[in-house]
Formats: structure tokens, C-alpha cells, sequence
């Protein structure tokens, strides 16, 4: 069945070595993607005979150029994974009549005004206060206390999203991020550290799910030298957060794929609940469910948008270790770090590069990764704070 695959990730993340995770002939592949930031990483016309390369800033080029490779080619089925795409993914099928999730089960996670709406309705009460913004939005008169966020409906990575604490901060916000007011929301800031639970949802159920707790708040990316994720394998964090997902995902409607769902949690344990994905997490969370669980979010993401059940290992063995991920932003430093953490960390189970320039534009533009493993979350936390020296030693500033 010819299969039309839009890319906006690195080749091999999205579709695996040569291709191997669309399950379909190399001759049936019709690849949609980018040259930016590994578009083409890894291709070959044996694995991807038939390339379209888009500029896909413009998401009407995208549409026109994903439209055309539909027609053109007999399409039967059309996947997606990042979360730009979903919606344009998701009304191309009802265009063409292709299975998969439609727009109205795609658009509660991705409408982060409507998701809470959805969850309110539901009943469910761990959501923070919420507003959609208008020009009489006063800051005073919101019915929660402390600072307010500023989100657009639409964005992912963090990127737009701003706190602020009065009128000027508010309206100040709303021209830095230019957007119209209809596409902005406020929320109730909430405190607390923040946690996503990873999971796999076939025929509206959690087959599988997996929890873990961001190293900072993904918002302060733009102030902040690195970002990542470690898995929560030890107490009673896990379970709780896992109830809370379930409960989510049911009121949102999932149906079959990956989400990747995020709460706040306070000093408590208690949850809150932040936003959510129907696709998988970014910023190498894959990849640590992979070491920690054996099980790949993204071939599995793919996979269920092609109409595959998804077969788990039963039964899922853990390893007895702890694995984490740092993402250092790539314009904090570019020296190679490899060499001086090979010589201190016992854990070291990864480094990587990337070739990127510039600001960091959202909370997983990273241009290193370094992963972890520790024996426990106390020996991770020592081998993350011994990795955090290197990275500083690096960049010439003293450990903080």
C-alpha cells in the first residue's frame, strides 16, 4: 500500500534505518521532508525511492505538496509525527478518505484551550484555572491569585509561552509572541516540578505507559544551559501520575497511537494537569523508554498510524537501572564533550553532536545529548551533577 510519510525530524528518528519502521515495500515509501536539521539524514533511493523535499516553514506548501503526493500516487495510508503536522494529517485523511485519527480526534490535543475544556467537562478537577484571551482580559479580575501564563493554543517545545504578573507584562507578552488574541489563552501558573507520562493506547486502552520528571521546567529553556529528562522508576510517583493519564486520555478521546501527556506535580505528589500530545515525546524520551522498557515509542507510533496492532513483550522486563537524558542547547557551547565525560562517568551510555546554530528556539533544540544510566535515581542525580561540572568547566563558568 503506498504510504505517504511527512517528515520533519531526523530521517532515522522518524523512520528508522532504511525505512524499517513503515511497515510497507521500500517501492510503496513516499517520503515528504525537509533538508533542515537532518531531514535527509541517512537516505538512500533504495530505502526512499520516491523524495519529495519541501520548504516546510510554510505549512500551505506543506499541504499542497502532501495533497499532490496523495493523489498522484494512490495513497492509502498517510503518517505523521510531529506535532506541526497533526491536524494537517488528520484533515488530509478526511479529504481522502484515508483511516486514521480524524481532525475532531486529533483536535483536543492540540487545542490546549479545548483539551481543558474537554477535561472539565469530563469531571476531571486537576486542572489549573484557564481563560481564553480577549481584549477585556484584566489580570486583576482573573479568579486565581500569583503569576499567569500566556500560552498560545497551538505551540509545542515551551516556545510560546510567557509568565506574566500584571496588565503591562500581559499585553507586553501578547506583541512579543505575535499571535492573534483568539489564538492565546491564559492559565493559573502552577508550581511544582513537572513530569510526562509516555504511553501507547490501542482501541482507547494503555497498553503501555511510562513515567518520567523534566531536569527544569521546559519554559526556562531560553535562561537555562541544558534541559532533559530521568526516568521515575522508584515510589509512589509513578502510579499516581499513571491514574491521572489514563484518566486524561479517556476524556480526550484517544483511540489508538502514542501520547505524551504532562502534569505538574506539587511538594504533595499531587498532579496537575498541563497539556497533552497524541504523539511522542521529543528531547530523546524514546530513547530512554528503549533502553529502560525495550520498547520503541516510535515505530510504534508509526506502526499504529498504518492500521498495525502493536505486539508488547509480555512481559516487559525493566532494567533494574535508572536512565536519564541531558540536552545541553546548541548555542551553549560547541566543544566536543565526549572525551572529559568518558573520564568521569561510570554511566555514560551515549553522547551525541548536532550541527546546529543559533538560539535555542524551543525546549529540545539541543545540540548535545548526553544519556545516562545510573544504578538508582540518587547515583543518577550524582553522575548527573558530575556531567553538569564538565558541561560547565566547557563554557568557562564556575559550577553552580
Amino acid at each position: 500500500m503506498k504510504t505517504v510519510l511527512i517528515n520533519r525530524h531526523r530521517l532515522g528518528w522518524t523512520a528508522g534505518a532504511q525505512g524499517s519502521y513503515l511497515p510497507v515495500a521500500a517501492s510503496d515509501r513516499v517520503l515528504l521532508t525537509r533538508t533542515f536539521a537532518g531531514g535527509l539524514d541517512g537516505w538512500t533511493a533504495e530505502a526512499f525511492p520516491d523524495v519529495t523535499v519541501c520548504d516546510m516553514r510554510s505549512s500551505s506548501r506543506v499541504e499542497a505538496a502532501a495533497d499532490w503526493l496523495i493523489s498522484s500516487r494512490g495513497a492509502g495510508r498517510l503518517v505523521a509525527i510531529h506535532e506541526k503536522d497533526m491536524l494537517l494529517a488528520a484533515a488530509l485523511r478526511e479529504r481522502f478518505r484515508l483511516p486514521g485519527l480524524t481532525v475532531d480526534e486529533t483536535m483536543p490535543f492540540r487545542d490546549k484551550l479545548l483539551m481543558k475544556q474537554l477535561l472539565v467537562a469530563a469531571g476531571y478537577e486537576s486542572v489549573p484555572g484557564f481563560r481564553s484571551l480577549t481584549s477585556a482580559t484584566r489580570v486583576a479580575e482573573l479568579p486565581w491569585a500569583g503569576p499567569t501564563v500566556v500560552k498560545s493554543r497551538w505551540g509545542l517545545g515551551a516556545s510560546d509561552v510567557r509568565i506574566v504578573h500584571d496588565d503591562a507584562e500581559l499585553w507586553s507578552a501578547v506583541t512579543d509572541l505575535r499571535l492573534d488574541l483568539g489564538d492565546l489563552e491564559v492559565e493559573e501558573f502552577v508550581p511544582g516540578r513537572m513530569v510526562h507520562c509516555d504511553s501507547i493506547i490501542q482501541n482507547g486502552q494503555v497498553t503501555f505507559s511510562s513515567v518520567g520528571e523534566y531536569l527544569q521546567a521546559p519554559g526556562r529553556f531560553r535562561d537555562e544551559s541544558h534541559q532533559g529528562s530521568v526516568l521515575v522508576t522508584e515510589g509512589p510517583l509513578a502510579a499516581i501520575v499513571q491514574t491521572h493519564n489514563e484518566t486524561v486520555l479517556s476524556a480526550l478521546g484517544a483511540r489508538d497511537g502514542v501520547s505524551h501527556v504532562e502534569f505538574f506535580v506539587a511538594d504533595d505528589g499531587t498532579p496537575t494537569f498541563c497539556e497533552a500530545a497524541i504523539r511522542p515525546g521529543g528531547g530523546g524520551i524514546d530513547e530512554l523508554v528503549r533502553r529502560q522498557y525495550g520498547i520503541n515509542l516510535i515505530e510504534t507510533a508509526v506502526q499504529l498510524q498504518m492500521g498495525h496492532p502493536v505486539t508488547l513483550p509480555d512481559p516487559i522486563t525493566p532494567d533494574p537501572g535508572v536512565h536519564g537524558i541531558i540536552g545541553v542547547f546548541q548555542n551553549v557551547t560547541d566543544r566536543d564533550l565526549q572525551p572529559a565525560l568518558e573520564a568521569v562517568l561510570p554511566g555514560l551510555v551515549a553522547y551525541r553532536r548536532y550541527e546546529l546554530a543559533g538560539a535555542a528556539r524551543h525546549a529540545t533544540d539541543y545540540g548535545h545529548t548526553i544519556l545516562l544510566r545510573g544504578e538508582n535515581r540518587a547515583d543518577f542525580d550524582s553522575q548527573l551533577k558530575t556531567a553538569l561540572a564538565v558541561l560547565n568547566q566547557a563554557r568557562g563558568v564556575s559550577d553552580q
